[in-house]
């Protein structure tokens, strides 16, 4: 007999060891995964008179992982003291071990202010943890949703000032018995949502000056730990504020957006009247420091590049009308049209040459997709470089020099350019364009004592040319001779302008009230002479691969001069942008 309940007890064990077996094998894989709970949303609280910040953590997110971000800073500190009910209310659903039939189980929300705690091990609504604040415990179903409100106050501390001056966490739990339906026993997990109540603000940056500008000042300023800044913010008012001020409204005080940078310009501003202006820095909570010492400062008059050539004398008007008087502001004039006329037909006739500056740039790689052993010789791509310094001042007589005073030097000038052979005999023949890029930096001058002021102000060209091109590359292929000269002529047309001090396309008001923009084209022609050398001579073998690979027969340095005379063929009424230029850069024939 005893051995008979010996062996029944060990078939039972057989048998429960088969069903939980089975009941594993048929089982989904998430009834039996790792029990968690999920926050859907944290959202105002119907009742609540707060509305929490995207930095609240607002979004789904599961405890304890990276998502699980929650903050309030010291702004949210304040106006959750200054709320009458500032509750949020969290979304959460709950995944327990292994779900079969309909099963509920308990669980319990727990509040734990900034720096405190609450147990973790039972569902006790009673916590011997005075400080802990415990809900209601309730019973809860898995894959349902349910809510519970947070009282930012309890979070906070009912007790704190916003000024502590302190970072801590405060806790929102959950706590939920966790029960293995076939052989396990209940246990209470718990999952916690850590707040970060961060009421450390980086220290107040120093500024270190305030420049005066046309309508505008610039702010200069250092922080003495870049490591706990994220940005900064300029405050400016026409009256003398303070942080209450700001809050209360008192005082109409203007913001700039977060600034990266420690240099910002106040725009829009009016001359001659005083400003008052300070700056914090803000962390990556967004706290702000405290405002930094008041400074004062007025906007003065400047005359930018445009304003100060104008009142020199300067005849331009503007616009884009060449070999002409009266300057038509409306569309580009008939040289431009020329231009790119001339440039379209040579486009359909000659289609494996570049045209715009983004064609040119990607003409010679075209090539590369049609390569093949000793490609024929159909055109030329150069990359150019020269130092320019329009003739302005070549208008003006006496001290007077507007360039010289604005720009003072020369800059460089890129350009690109392309042209296809029409003639091949004795030498070639060929038809091309250009176009390039250049721009110079200058300071305005302050109206009251003509000084150079901080105010930047800028002058920029485009031009474009239409280039009739003939090289004397018979001495290569006939006597092997690595040099060869060349001369081009061309139609140019310049296309200009100037900004102020704030980067706006810089305006002349003359005595009649009528405003003149800065912006125009000049036309001219220029004549150039060269000498290329050829690049391959010194590597024979590459430059047979650089053929047959991308279709490129010859690489070239050279160096030029140019004849520039770009002042509308000699009329005082427009801007001068003549000059003698050295050329130099790479060339490839394709």
């Amino acid at each position: 007999m005893h051995n008979n309940t010996l062996n029944a007890r060990a078939g039972l064990r057989r048998l429960s060891t088969l069903l939980l077996a089975a009941a594993t094998l048929l089982l989904p894989a998430s009834a039996w995964a790792v029990p968690y709970v999920q926050i859907q949303s944290i959202a105002k609280s119907s009742a609540g008179d707060w509305d929490p910040p995207t930095r609240l953590g607002l979004g789904p997110n599961t405890p304890g992982s990276v998502t699980d971000i929650h903050v309030v800073n010291r702004a949210d500190c304040f106006a959750v003291m200054a709320a009458t009910n500032p509750k949020v209310t969290i979304t959460w659903t709950w995944t327990p071990t292994a779900v079969v039939g309909t099963p509920s189980y308990s669980a319990v929300t727990k509040v734990a202010p900034a720096g405190k705690s609450c147990l973790e091990t039972s569902l006790q609504e009673t916590d011997t943890a005075s400080a802990c604040i415990v809900n209601a415990q309730v019973d809860y179903s898995p894959g349902t949703l349910y809510t519970f409100d947070v009282d930012l106050r309890d979070l906070i501390g009912r007790n704190a000032t916003c000024e502590e001056g302190s970072e801590q966490d405060a806790t929102v739990y959950i706590l939920v018995n966790d029960t293995a339906v076939i052989g396990g026993t209940s246990q209470v997990v718990a999952f916690k949502l850590r707040f970060r109540i961060d009421l450390v603000g980086p220290a107040v940056p120093t500024v270190g000056s305030i420049t005066q500008g046309n309508q505008n000042l610039r702010i200069n300023w250092s922080h003495a730990d870049e490591t706990t800044v994220a940005g900064s913010y300029v405050y400016w008012a026409d009256l003398p504020f303070d942080a209450t001020a700001i809050r209360d409204g008192t005082v109409t005080v203007s913001k700039s957006p977060k600034l990266t940078a420690k240099t910002h310009q106040i725009t829009k501003l009016t001359n001659g009247k005083k400003y008052y202006v300070a700056v914090t820095a803000v962390d990556a909570n967004e706290n702000e420091s405290e405002l930094s010492p008041l400074k004062t400062a007025s906007p003065i008059p400047v005359y930018d590049a445009w304003q100060y050539y104008k009142n020199a004398g300067g005849e331009e008007e503007g616009g884009f009308a060449p070999c002409s008087a009266q300057p038509v502001s409306a569309g580009p004039s008939w040289l431009w049209l020329l231009l790119w006329a001339v440039a379209a037909v040579w486009a359909v006739r000659r289609r494996k040459s570049g045209l715009m500056l983004s064609i040119l740039a990607v003409g010679l790689l075209a090539q590369a997709g049609e390569a093949r052993a000793a490609s024929p010789e159909t055109g030329s791509l150069d990359f150019r470089f020269s130092r320019y310094l329009p003739q302005i001042d070549d208008d003006f007589t006496g001290s007077i020099k507007p360039y010289k005073n604005i720009f003072g030097s020369a800059a460089w000038q890129l350009s690109l350019s392309t042209d296809s052979r029409v003639w091949d005999r004795f030498g070639t023949l060929s038809l091309g364009l250009s176009a390039g890029y250049w721009s110079q930096d200058g300071y305005g001058r302050e109206q009251t004592t003509g000084d150079s002021s901080s105010d930047t102000t800028t002058l920029s060209i485009v031009p474009i040319t239409a280039d009739l091109v003939y090289r004397m590359d018979e001495l290569e292929r006939a006597w092997g001779i690595p040099f060869i000269p060349y001369a081009k002529l061309g139609l140019v047309y310049g296309i200009w302008w100037m900004r102020d001090g704030v980067d706006n396309l810089a305006r002349w008001t003359d005595a009649s009230g009528n405003a003149k923009e800065a912006m125009g084209g000049t036309g001219g022609y220029h004549a150039t002479v060269g000498m290329r050398f050829l690049l391959d001579v010194l590597e024979p073998m590459a430059a047979r691969s650089f053929d047959i690979e991308m279709g490129v027969n010859h690489s070239y340095l050279f160096a030029e001069y140019q004849m520039l005379r770009l002042n509308d063929f000699g009329n005082k009424k427009s801007l001068n942008l003549s000059d003698d230029l050295f050329t130099f850069g790479i060339a490839f024939d394709y």
